[in-house]
């Protein structure tokens, strides 16, 4: 995936000026609706995935010289997942805000929109 990473950038850079003021205008919007999708996920599990790192000891071959490896003990981080159980009160008081403040968002987001076209007009080819 990293031998990608500078074509993505590349395309990512490609984006008329347009384009990325209609990103940016309509992305308050965008990430209301995937937390709501988070929410809904949560709430129908009843439990949320957390990773954390967590320094081990293991043993392993460690270089002594140039060609030579021995045994001995070395720290590695490994993630560990976790199911952590949810407030369900809580996250249907956050998903019933967020359903509330959605149409000020979407409104927002073509306000915006309108914003960037009169600001960035397209070029008739």
């Amino acid at each position: 995936m990293l031998r990608f990473a500078p074509v993505l950038l590349v395309l990512a850079a490609c984006a008329t000026p347009q384009e990325r003021c209609i990103n940016d205008a309509a992305e308050p919007y965008r990430a209301a609706l995937k937390e709501r999708a988070e929410i809904a996920e949560a709430l129908s599990r009843g439990f949320v995935y957390k990773t954390e790192f967590e320094t081990r000891r293991v043993f392993t071959h460690c270089r002594v010289g140039q060609h030579k490896f021995v045994r001995c003990w070395d720290r590695k981080s490994v993630p560990v997942t976790k199911r952590i159980p949810i407030d369900r009160a809580e996250l249907r008081k956050r998903d019933t805000q967020l359903a509330a403040d959605l149409p000020d968002l979407e409104r927002a987001a073509n306000r915006g929109a309108k914003a960037c076209l009169q600001a960035f007009p397209t070029e008739a080819t």
